[in-house]
């Protein structure tokens, strides 16, 4: 077996163990025997392998984030249990149970019910659901770091952890909103009760923090409902990171003409050491090197009229297959453009780590191509108001005659066609970032996606 047999071998390895997220699965398996200690560990792996994953949704916040509500229509889109921690003590009170008194004196004083009242009504709950294997989302709990730290200890661990902070005004409003549906007298007291309730959300927040680090996904819970709601949904709905080794990225760039792809993917090759791989550059190689596709090709290019899928797909592949991409990752710029081309890569196992969409108004869309020229020696293109004070560069940069008019309505009219369908293919590898932002604010934003996966400190 030769270098490049070895090196299609394990890139074939790796694929497999990404398309089938074997690395997780082994992971999640271990976690499980680890946390049950069956005494017959093969039968009990067999079992685990056999039966639906339970997941396990937690939503928590401060009084007033209006997580109760999100909670139940999130549980009713996943068809997964609920446990609502406002229900359970509102039946421990009704009933005069042991704990009832202290949760209503609680409940008049603004306070935080103490941990052991709450471990003692909410655990059982819990537990019943872990024996039937069932999925369900838990609101409301753990409150602080103890009752974390409780449910870790008894092997209940979370899928996804929302945490949603309210403002202090909507704090307060949560406030005199439960107080009028819990408390039987009005309280004079009611601003000492808005501070306590501030100061006590703060600090368990802190301790919840602490207790579940980097699984902790935090948002405001400002906005409106219906928003917030489809927030988490994403959220829950959302892969882990993976358990996977760590790769160097490979990042597709897309967007219409002049929304600064080949500038930001100029700047994540120079930050992350990755290959620049752009599909004009691509073309305009076989153009200058006078082949048989740079001859078919170059009438094309001049018109705005799209390449052939075939020939594009053959340069790209060829061009991602070299041992610099495959060494050092890469940045695509501008491919794939239609959802043909996004299966064709698939086909041919090239499969991204980051997809990312520049968004731009068709507005600013003319108004940037118009303004561009290009230094056909180096590929880099300027803005006419913003041009180097070099005169060589000056003197030998180009208006395009892709960059007409006419030639971009077409081009942005493909994009558009495409866009839907190339944004399915790629779920789950996605973001969208705003093109019209300050470059370095793009740049800075689509850093944080990329080093979100490859630091494996930030898991």
């Amino acid at each position: 077996m030769d270098l490049k047999q070895k090196q299609d071998f394990q890139e074939e390895v790796e694929i497999f163990l990404d398309q089938y997220q074997i690395h997780d699965l082994f992971d999640y398996l271990l976690k499980e025997l680890l946390i049950d200690r069956p005494d017959e560990p093969i039968d009990y792996l067999i079992s685990k392998l056999q039966t639906k994953r339970r997941r396990r949704l937690f939503l928590i916040g401060g009084i007033g984030s209006r997580r109760r509500q999100i909670a139940r229509e999130l549980s009713s889109r996943f068809q997964i249990e609920k446990i609502f921690l406002l229900d359970h003590l509102k039946a421990e009170v009704k009933k005069s149970g042991k704990h009832g008194s202290s949760i209503q004196k609680a409940w008049n004083t603004g306070s935080y019910i103490p941990d052991n009242i709450i471990l003692d009504i909410m655990m059982p709950h819990i537990e019943e659901l872990e024996k039937k294997g069932s999925s369900y989302i838990l609101e409301g709990f753990p409150r602080t770091r103890v009752q974390g730290l409780a449910l870790q200890r008894a092997g209940v661990i979370p899928d996804r952890l929302v945490l949603m902070v309210p403002t202090e005004s909507e704090i307060r409003a949560g406030v005199i909103e439960r107080m009028n549906e819990l408390v039987p007298v009005k309280q004079d007291n009611q601003n000492n009760i808005f501070e306590r309730a501030i100061q006590e959300f703060s600090y368990h927040a802190n301790g919840i923090r602490s207790a579940y680090n980097t699984q902790v996904y935090e948002i405001s819970a400002s906005g409106e409902t219906s928003v917030l709601s489809s927030q988490i949904f994403r959220v829950f709905l959302a892969k882990g990171r993976s358990k996977a080794p760590r790769k160097p990225p490979k990042v597709i760039i897309l967007g219409p003409p002049g929304s600064g792809r080949s500038s930001l993917a100029t700047a994540l090759a120079n930050s992350y050491g990755l290959t620049f791989v752009s599909t004009l550059q691509l073309l305009r190689d076989q153009v200058n090197r006078k082949t048989e596709t740079g001859r078919n090709v170059s009438a094309i290019i001049n018109t705005g009229e799209r390449v052939p899928d075939y020939i594009m797909t053959e340069l790209v592949r060829s061009r991602l297959k070299e041992p610099d991409c495959r060494i050092n990752g890469w940045v695509l710029d501008g491919y794939p453009k239609t959802i043909e081309q996004a299966r064709s890569l698939r086909e041919f196992k090239i499969i991204p780590s980051h997809v990312l969409f520049l968004e731009c108004a068709d507005a600013m869309v003319y108004e940037r191509v118009e303004q561009r020229r290009l230094d056909p020696i180096t590929g880099v293109y300027y803005n006419v108001m913003n041009l180097p004070e070099d005169e060589g560069i000056r003197s030998r940069v180009v208006f395009m005659n892709e960059d007409h008019h006419e030639n971009v309505k077409k081009r942005l009219a493909n994009y558009k066609e495409h866009y839907v369908k190339i944004h399915a293919e790629y779920s789950g590898h996605v973001t969208n970032i705003k093109a019209d932002l300050d470059f370095q604010a793009v740049v800075d934003i689509a850093r944080d996606v990329i080093e979100s996966s490859i630091h494996p400190d930030n898991d």
